[in-house]
């Protein structure tokens, strides 16, 4: 207690406060004046006059974010976002240099078990780079926004200008409780964009893993975000097919002799809008990889009877209720044995 105090103080008659540990610039001086030109700009008060006014004045109760604050909050948030979030293959080729274990475990055939530890290990990079997301998008409100702003130094005015020692951190732990309510409808904005956020991400993540694995593997393949989601819409090609292996060119020439991959994380009713695709695009067959571990064997049939190729773990596709199925293959098989024998028609291999 005694050593909080004791740096807490001093950064207090900085200007400085913490809040959920980062720092906020109280700037008494230019918030007064602010607060001064908005009663009466014509009319010039001394500083105690000042604080004594903000003292008095309680904090307002806010339900949603101002209108006219909306959309600079939208924007901060996506900004701060694109600057401070790694995009999943920045975080996945961190992964493999730090971890060059999992590189030789997939050139040893042990994929499935690397895909799985991948996962956990770029997730919780992600999850960092959200944590720190969250402390810079919550410093940037109170600097940026009006509002959050006023909140927040009507709060540190009226209750600790005048504390000292014990009362001092004691009324800054409550002052943290009550700024965060009356900022809510921000951090639920907040807590809203991350959500949406990690829903998208996390079929992001997986996606760039494979296309890490094509890569160490020496696999040549098109995906539509190497060659735009433009060049597979004139293909005929939805949003639904992520990849073409070996490459865009050979599915114009032979669509038969081609992987067509799609990936999703969690199949539930999903695997139903791949087999919309391939009844659109009239397309042979498609691989849908997938690192869901709840397949039964009536769902795999009914994928099998749209001609989709199922690519999951190997302790799932090699599982007793659907070993017999022909259409559920492992990573291990679709890497080293499917993909293989298509390059090898290609001369590719």
């Amino acid at each position: 207690m005694g050593e909080a105090v004791f740096w807490l103080k001093p950064l207090y008659q900085l200007g400085f406060v913490c809040f959920f540990d980062f720092y906020f610039w109280i700037r008494v001086e230019a918030f007064c004046s602010k607060l001064l030109m908005l009663y009466n700009p014509k009319v010039t008060k001394n500083l105690k006059d000042i604080l004594n006014m903000t003292k008095n004045q309680p904090p307002p109760i806010i339900t949603e974010i101002p209108v006219d604050e909306q959309e600079k909050f939208e924007k901060l948030i996506k900004s701060c976002r694109s600057k401070y979030i790694r995009t999943s293959q920045e975080i996945v080729d961190k992964v493999f240099k730090e971890k060059p274990v999992y590189l030789q475990n997939i050139k040893n055939k042990e994929v499935s078990q690397s895909i799985l530890g991948l996962r956990g290990l770029v997730w919780n990079e992600y999850l960092k780079d959200e944590v720190s997301f969250n402390i810079i998008l919550m410093q940037k409100m109170h600097t940026t926004l009006k509002t959050p702003q006023h909140i927040l130094e009507l709060l540190v005015n009226k209750k600790i200008t005048e504390l000292k020692e014990k009362d001092l951190l004691k009324e800054v732990r409550s002052l943290c409780g009550e700024y965060a309510g009356r900022v809510f409808p921000y951090i639920y904005k907040i807590a809203l964009s991350n959500t949406n956020s990690r829903r998208s991400r996390a079929g992001k993540t997986f996606e760039s893993i494979v296309y890490k694995v094509y890569d160490i593997l020496e696999y040549d393949f098109d995906s539509q975000n190497k060659v735009g989601r433009k060049t597979f819409t004139k293909l005929g090609l939805g949003k639904k097919v992520d990849s073409i292996l070996p490459s865009v060119d050979c599915y114009e020439q032979r669509r038969n002799k081609t992987i067509i991959g799609t990936m999703k994380t969690s199949l539930r009713e999903r695997w139903q809008e791949v087999a919309e695709e391939i009844e659109r695009t009239k397309i042979p067959e498609i691989h849908l990889l997938t690192v869901d571990e709840d397949i039964s064997k009536s769902k795999a049939q009914e994928m099998a009877n749209h001609n989709i190729i199922v690519v999951a773990y190997d302790w799932v596709a090699n599982s007793e209720s659907l070993t017999s199925m022909k259409n559920i293959i492992s990573f291990e098989d679709y890497l080293f044995e499917e993909i293989p024998s298509i390059l090898k028609f290609w001369g590719e291999k």
